[in-house]
């Protein structure tokens, strides 16, 4: 975003420094929804565990698990480190493994199955697919990547080569074949000492995990013991705010009906009700309604954990931005929370809730609906756009001004903010699994250091130095394995696939390769990091990458033109055949974009008819890509 970024951020918290001194009366209207000494049930309860995954159709069988391996790779680094120590592509699924073998690979770990849910809304249609090979980044095995600095392996690829020896070039005439080689030995040479450092990481992180007990620990215990005390009491007026926010999410769940029923499928943009959603989600009162749902979440979510702890089974959603219908669109086609088809299910949303889209107050009201109705089985996580700043540049501040009028408009944005300031940075699912908005950035920081910030945290607490750990887990983004790390056309070094460097998005961020992802999750007795913060162009939604121990899902369909599918993931737990050991299963759950059936459908008719003008278009004629 670079200095444009900073430069509004500074504009912002000036203003936002003249508002607090003079307008800190004005801008929060007195709703005094309990006594200080009145909390609602805040910490989640012990809930058994149901298996929430679609059963398999019979030509596809029972689905395979894809390992993440955590467990064997600490006991093997202790022993001695092997040129063979594979990555995921030379380390394959297990397919038509036995139960004893399938029983040993779910020990202790992780897993992605190797297919995934897909719901096609234009036919109405639910199908269980293998996983495409687009979404599983793995790194190239270390031999493998050995060759590429052998002398005499020309990078065009060519075998017409001269002898190599200093002073000599490629026949070829590109000239630098000579310094392609002395390049490729250089990152041989530094992939073959990340992965030995690694291991040892991943030894001495589980070592201290297991074996220290740390005072932040032992505090934060003492602290989730006094809010499970406080929990007890319940105020009659959040009983009545609770009871007000349930009949919001019934009008949701009958909304989702009528409109996942109207064919055919459309953009979120082009969805419109005569009406207008914020009147049938909220009655025609809807300012003050959402006003007193936005006070009740604020002081709801002051109450719990910064790390929220979550049980299993649970659906994570990545992005919305406000895009209300495919909101309603996965929860028809997944399960919406609190109905049959879901019950027992927790659900986790993984920030970016407003910005861009067209409906952002009716994604943010019913989300917030949906955590008083249900506050210990829907979860909200702080992503990027939770954030004044961002808000006033991509639209949510223009929205709430236009639509509810210029001094209500401001209050509730205001008050929206109070709670972005009280969200949890991060949900803990099943112990195993840590979702955040972007990532672990340099991966330093553990889950105590995040146990031990005290909220509200504003964009301004972000920005200050000794909080840099913080703005990654809202910023930073993971290094692709398989990314091309060949360099440029001209032969500059590219960065490598792993640890550390600059993010491109702002300056204070980083980027982050698998080494880190590794050793961060030994550290903290984690299994896999689920984060979201990027949509790929045309992609399903999801992604699985550093060795299976890092998922990205996006739940936004279709975000800006970028052709992309919706997606979640189901976390659950699984018994391992013959044994009775647990361990968490993770499932991806796609929703079928809009611009794809378009464009396939168009595909599938040589002549269409032009509706503006009424007249027969040519083939050559039309937009391709059109949506």
């Amino acid at each position: 975003m670079g200095a444009s970024f900073c430069s509004l951020r500074s504009q912002c918290l000036q203003t936002q420094n003249q508002k607090n001194s003079s307008e800190d009366q004005e801008c929060e209207p007195s709703l005094q929804l309990w006594a200080d000494t009145d909390w609602p049930t805040l910490l989640p309860r012990n809930r058994s565990s149901r298996e929430l995954v679609r059963t398999p159709t019979p030509h596809h069988g029972t689905p395979k698990f894809r390992q993440t391996q955590v467990d064997e790779e600490a006991d093997k680094a202790g022993s001695e480190y092997k040129a063979s120590d594979k990555d995921a592509k030379s380390a394959p699924m297990k397919v038509g493994a036995t139960e004893a073998e399938e029983a040993q690979v779910l020990v202790g770990t992780v897993t992605v199955t190797d297919v995934y849910d897909f719901y096609d809304p234009s036919t109405s249609e639910y199908a269980v697919l293998p996983m495409s090979p687009d979404v599983l980044h793995s790194r190239m095995p270390l031999e493998r990547y050995a060759l590429k600095s052998q002398p005499g392996d020309c990078s065009n690829g060519s075998s017409d080569c001269s002898s190599h020896s200093e002073g000599f070039s490629c026949r070829s005439g590109s000239g630098r074949t000579e310094h392609r080689e002395r390049r490729s030995m250089r990152q041989s040479l530094a992939r073959s000492q990340v992965e030995v450092l690694t291991r040892w990481g991943i030894l001495a992180g589980k070592l201290i995990f297991h074996r220290v007990l740390t005072l932040t620990t032992m505090s934060s215990i003492f602290v989730g013991k006094v809010q499970i005390a406080r929990g007890l009491q319940v105020a009659s007026v959040w009983k009545r705010v609770q009871n007000r926010a349930k009949r919001v999410v019934e009008k949701a769940k009958r909304l989702t009906q009528v409109i996942c029923e109207i064919p055919p499928d459309i953009l979120d943009s082009e969805c419109q009700s005569p009406f207008g959603f914020l009147k049938e989600l909220f009655t025609s009162e809807y300012p003050d309604t959402l006003m007193i749902i936005t006070k009740a979440a604020q002081r709801l979510l002051a109450a719990q954990p910064v790390l929220a702890e979550v049980g299993v089974p649970c659906q994570v959603f990545g992005d919305i931005h406000g895009q209300f219908r495919d909101l309603l669109m996965l929860f028809h086609a997944f399960g919406f929370p609190g109905q049959k088809n879901a019950e027992g299910v927790n659900f986790v949303f993984n920030g970016d809730f407003v910005d861009r889209g067209a409906h952002q107050l009716e994604v943010i009201g019913l989300l917030l609906a949906l955590k008083v109705a249900m506050p210990n089985q829907v979860w909200l996580v702080r992503g990027n756009h939770e954030d004044r700043c961002m808000n006033a540049k991509y639209g949510f501040l223009d929205e709430c001004i236009e639509r509810l009028g210029e001094n209500m408009g401001q209050k509730t944005h205001d008050l929206i903010q109070d709670v972005f300031d009280q969200l949890p940075l991060a949900c803990r699912v099943g112990g195993s699994v840590l979702c955040v908005h972007g990532g672990i950035g340099d991966g330093k920081w553990d889950l105590n250091d995040l146990r031990a910030l005290r909220r509200p945290i504003s964009d301004q607490d972000l920005h200050q130095a000794n909080m840099r750990w913080a703005l990654d887990i809202l910023w930073s983004d993971p290094i692709e394995d398989d990314r091309d790390d060949d360099g440029d056309s001209e032969g500059q070094d590219a960065s490598p696939v792993f640890g550390v460097h600059e993010s491109p998005r702002i300056g204070a961020a980083h980027l982050f390769g698998w080494d880190v992802t590794k050793t961060f999750c030994a550290r903290n007795g984690l299994g896999m990091i689920v984060r979201s913060h990027q949509s790929k162009k045309d992609g399903m939604g999801f992604d699985i990458m550093h060795d299976s121990m890092l998922a990205r899902v996006f739940s936004a369909r279709d975000y800006e033109h970028h052709g992309n599918d919706g997606a979640v993931l189901l976390i659950s737990e699984v018994d391992a055949p013959g044994n009775g050991l647990k361990s968490l299963q993770v499932r991806p759950q796609v929703l079928r974009s809009v611009m794809k059936t378009r464009l396939e459908n168009s595909l599938k008719r040589p002549q269409v008819l032009d509706r503006i003008s009424g007249q027969s278009r040519r083939p050559e004629e039309r937009n391709w890509g059109g949506a």
